[in-house]
């Protein structure tokens, strides 16, 4: 923080709570941003990790040409390891991830339309409890939260749910604003939640699934 934010800073401890909330809503909009930027050269770099990639798939291919290995072989192997080395890259931090393609939420049309009032007290509010990141749009707004020790999935609380879900209610208290995995993610199809949507049957190993968090999102959003 530099001398003139110091100086405003102490200055504002001594007016107004108006004021005082002014001047840290305005340092909270530097702090987001400088995170954005901080996380937005991250991803950066790990583009050029991918282009190291490329070199490796190409090297991968040779060795199958001249008969070294097989696709098939090489393929049962990367199913053993993948879970493990993604875990590992995630749990060191680097994990920063944010919705892709980034669209305004607000011109979306694909909205998902389910009668979840009738089967909230079923499915628990299965929707609520995945993870997924936010937008850029959203950062911006100040108005959906997101999770710090993991930019930039949305907030959860201890028991997996998001934030801004009324647990009384089981209705979003940011539907206006709220993402667009929320607005798109439609459960109708999703055997994960119903093993039969048409007539209420709940899938039994729901619980095991969000015991297993790393598995719990919402299906890609096509652009």
């Amino acid at each position: 923080m530099n001398r003139y934010r110091k100086a405003n800073v102490s200055a504002a401890l001594h007016e107004e709570p108006g004021e005082m909330n002014v001047l840290l809503g305005e340092l909270r909009k530097e702090i987001v941003a400088g995170l954005v930027y901080t996380h937005s050269r991250a991803n950066a770099n790990t583009s050029r990790a991918l282009e190291t990639a490329t070199f490796l798939y190409a090297l991968i291919e040779l060795l199958t040409e001249k008969g070294i290995l097989t696709i098939e072989e090489l393929d049962v192997q990367k199913d053993k390891i993948a879970d493990r080395v993604e875990r590992r890259f995630l749990s060191k931090g680097m994990g920063v991830v944010l919705q892709e393609p980034d669209q305004d939420k607000y011109a979306f049309e694909a909205e998902a339309h389910v009668d979840c009032e009738n089967r909230v007290h079923l499915c628990k509010a299965a929707c609520c409890r995945m993870i997924f990141p936010v937008s850029r749009q959203d950062i911006a707004e100040r108005v959906i939260m997101w999770d710090l020790e993991s930019p930039y999935l949305i907030a959860q609380t201890e028991d997996g749910y998001c934030r801004h879900l009324d647990r009384t209610s089981c209705r979003c208290t940011v539907r206006e604003h709220r993402p667009i995995p929320c607005r798109a993610y439609d459960c109708r199809n999703d055997p994960r939640i119903w093993s039969d949507f048409a007539n209420y049957v709940i899938n039994p190993d729901l619980e095991r699934l969000f015991r297993k968090r790393d598995d719990v999102a919402p299906e890609p959003i096509e652009a």
